[in-house]
């Protein structure tokens, strides 16, 4: 006789979970109902199934990062709301949008009930919830304001996304004209230069130094594909090493923080990441040191996040914030500067996000900008290319013009 495992809920809204045996579907979930039970998911619990279920939840793909920010929201709003944490899961899991999320929130809510903390389920799935996320919730729930803290997570990933769809839209037209040069070179190359180079290998005549130097690159394109392959590798794993050496990878985001133009954009946004994180702990009532570890955690340039555990080393030993920022070297002076008054006043969780909306707002303005040149940039570069190649083929037909009338 076949088994079916269930998951069903009793009067008092807890989970249960079992297996029964029995000749149908209907006949299995008539047992549980028989329990007091009210069955809301059902499993063939033969081994094959399972096994194909295993499989199948193996190759499940993880949720994309504005479907985790709508599901952030949706828990902020329920937490919010002041219902239970249990039941906020049972809704998630039922009316998440996406099959993946609702498996998540049904596995959340097991480790819930099974005695678990919310960051503890959390951090059980590192592949969909990273350190800042499980860090700031934890400490949430150290202040009884998991929602706010929810809220906090839910707006900083919404403006993750609305910066990277405003990037995305403007490389839109970029992208357009290197797909159609890439198509304009490949004609030219494929078609024209291939019949126009007999005329003059036949009548014994030089090529012309344009059309010599593209029949080169042409022949060689095997050997310039395999360097540029080669070169991706060797990028690739140095990433991949800088990224598993803490000390490599602090030095090179220090490098990174000091380029001429870009280390000042990334010093913008991790400063006002973390302006924010620790703002928004500070005003959900969690304690300085607290929040400075959750906002350490939540800036990615390991550098930084290195000076930051340094400062927090010495706030702990009783120093003021603004007089430990001041001494990271790449940290703005603006910044401490304006954290110092509002220490000074009493308000530095309003000046922390007042600081975060200032950065912010240059940093998407100094993206904009780069993305308003940009355009133009590959247009003259990429004109400049595709002329050249369409003036060499033009002189090469000049040549032949040449020859005809010799």
């Amino acid at each position: 006789m076949p088994s079916f495992s269930y998951r069903a809920l009793n009067d008092a809204g807890d989970l249960r979970e079992g297996e029964v045996e029995a000749a149908s579907r209907e006949a299995a979930e008539e047992a549980v109902w028989r329990l007091g039970l009210t069955p809301f998911e059902w499993r063939d619990g033969s081994p094959a199934a399972r096994s194909r279920l295993s499989s199948f939840l193996t190759r499940e793909a993880k949720p994309g990062a504005r479907r985790l920010a709508a599901f952030t929201r949706e828990f902020a709003t329920l937490e919010q709301a002041d219902i239970p944490l249990d039941q906020s899961l049972r809704l998630l899991a039922a009316q998440s949008a996406s099959p993946a999320l609702r498996k998540i929130a049904d596995d959340i809510l097991k480790q819930v009930v099974d005695g678990a903390s919310l960051s503890q389920a959390l951090a059980s799935r590192p592949d969909v919830f990273g350190q800042d996320y499980v860090q700031v919730v934890r400490e949430g729930e150290s202040v009884g304001r998991v929602g706010e803290a929810l809220t906090e997570l839910a707006d900083m990933m919404e403006r993750g996304l609305e910066l990277r769809g405003r990037i995305q839209s403007a490389l839109v037209y970029p992208a357009l004209l290197i797909v159609m040069a890439i198509g304009s070179t490949a004609v030219v190359m494929g078609t024209l230069i291939p019949n126009i180079a007999p005329i003059f290998t036949d009548n014994g005549k030089p090529l012309p130094s344009g059309l010599q130097f593209v029949m080169g690159v042409e022949a060689h394109g095997g050997e310039i594909a395999l360097a540029l392959i080669l070169g991706a590798a060797g990028i690739f794993v140095a990433a991949r090493m800088i990224a598993a050496r803490p000390a490599l990878r602090s030095s090179f985001d220090r490098l990174l923080l000091r380029l001429p133009a870009v280390g000042a954009l990334l010093r913008k946004l991790a400063t006002a990441r973390f302006a924010r994180s620790l703002g928004s702990m500070l005003k959900a009532g969690a304690p300085m040191l607290q929040g400075l570890e959750s906002a350490r955690l939540s800036v990615g340039n390991q550098y930084l996040r290195d000076r930051f555990a340094h400062a927090i080393e010495e706030v702990r030993g009783g120093a003021r914030l603004s007089a430990c920022l001041r001494e990271i070297d790449l940290f703005p002076p603006a910044a401490a500067q304006m954290i110092a008054i509002g220490e000074e006043t009493g308000q530095t969780s309003a000046m922390l996000l007042r600081l975060a909306v200032m950065f912010e707002r240059d940093s998407q303005a100094a993206i904009e900008r780069v993305m308003s040149l940009l355009t133009p940039l590959l247009t003259v570069t990429i004109a400049g290319a595709v002329g050249g190649l369409i003036l060499t083929v033009m002189d090469a037909v000049l040549s032949i013009n040449d020859l005809a009338m010799k």
